[in-house]
């Protein structure tokens, strides 16, 4: 299973509504997103679709709870995708008595002519508010993470993304709003005649799981969090040191050729002692390092002494040569 549908099963088990209020706001939320209707010969049906059974096993406690009447699950295969979705039916008897209790149906009269934002968008009901982002996450929510490259590597690709779908501009603001009262900041885009709210920031997203008491979620998306900052940190120190000794042989080959014209103007021998020594040395290894040559000196000299003894010879080449 996905990272998001394990997110959304567990979340689904850890988070209970006890009052029939918080249902009605979790019923709005996810009837909102997920739901449609149909109106054959006046007559209204309303149908929540979802590929997360559990999710629509949840929605048939909720509303059994809260009302008497029969509910119909379907499943339907979608070969090309290889996959089912499932299919609550509402009685129509009860259409207008959930519309009433969560407000997501707008009536001209006693015709249903479409779905509103719901009630809950001006409460201030903390307990109302969680449950209904709840329904939203629950039945909206795609999370992406990175995943591991191979099977037994510590290696994982791709990036973080949170992102919720929603048919209209005003619920995506409301949403917004919502969770940026618990420090959870979204950002919205308009795509193809829908709005979404996403987030790309790994933290972030961790905040969000949390939220919903998404405990598990939160700590695979905080492991790879550490592998991938562990990995980058290695990739650092490898990358600073393949600069280093990119740096370290362009001097190295700089001193050579310096030596050389020494060599050629005025001999080696016209060297200081000390300087001919290290001349010497870098002219047999022009890619060692200053480590190297104090372990060919014996450790007897530092490796500033040398980097001092080197930058004499480089003079004595430029002055030769101007």
């Amino acid at each position: 299973m996905s990272f998001s549908t394990n997110f959304k099963l567990e979340i689904l088990e850890k988070n209970n509504l006890k009052s029939k209020e918080e249902k009605l706001a979790f019923l709005s939320a996810v009837i909102n997103q997920i739901g449609s209707i149909h109106i054959v010969n006046k007559v209204v049906n309303i149908e929540i679709e979802s590929e997360l059974y559990q999710l629509i096993l949840r929605l048939v406690a909720e509303l059994k709870s809260i009302y008497n009447f029969e509910l119909t699950i379907k499943i339907k295969e979608v070969p090309y995708l290889k996959k089912n979705i499932n299919i609550l039916q509402l009685p129509p008897s009860a259409t207008k008595q959930i519309a009433e209790d969560t407000g997501i149906i707008v009536y001209s009269g006693d015709m249903a002519i479409g779905f509103s934002e719901g009630n809950i968008n001006d409460c201030k009901d903390e307990k109302l508010i969680k449950a209904y982002l709840f329904g939203i996450a629950v039945s909206s929510a795609n999370i992406t993470v990175p995943v591991l490259q191979e099977e037994n590597s510590n290696i994982y690709e791709g990036s973080y993304s949170l992102e919720m779908r929603f048919n209209n501009e005003y619920t995506a603001y409301s949403v917004m709003n919502f969770f940026a009262e618990y420090d959870i900041f979204l950002k919205k885009v308009e795509k193809n005649d829908s709005f979404a709210l996403y987030i790309r920031d790994s933290e972030m997203i961790s905040d969000f799981m949390a939220f919903f008491s998404g405990s598990d979620a939160v700590v695979e998306i905080n492991e790879i969090m550490v592998a991938r900052s562990v990995r980058n940190d290695i990739n650092r120190i490898r990358n600073c040191e393949i600069a280093n000794i990119d740096k370290s042989v362009e001097a190295g080959q700089k001193q050579y050729l310096a030596i050389k014209k020494i060599e050629e103007k005025i001999g080696l021998d016209n060297l200081s002692s000390k300087l001919r020594e290290i001349a010497l040395i870098r002219l047999n290894n022009p890619d060692f390092t200053l480590e190297q040559i104090a372990e060919v000196c014996g450790g007897e000299i530092s490796k500033s002494g040398i980097n001092h003894r080197l930058r004499k010879i480089m003079e004595i080449a430029k002055n030769l040569e101007d």
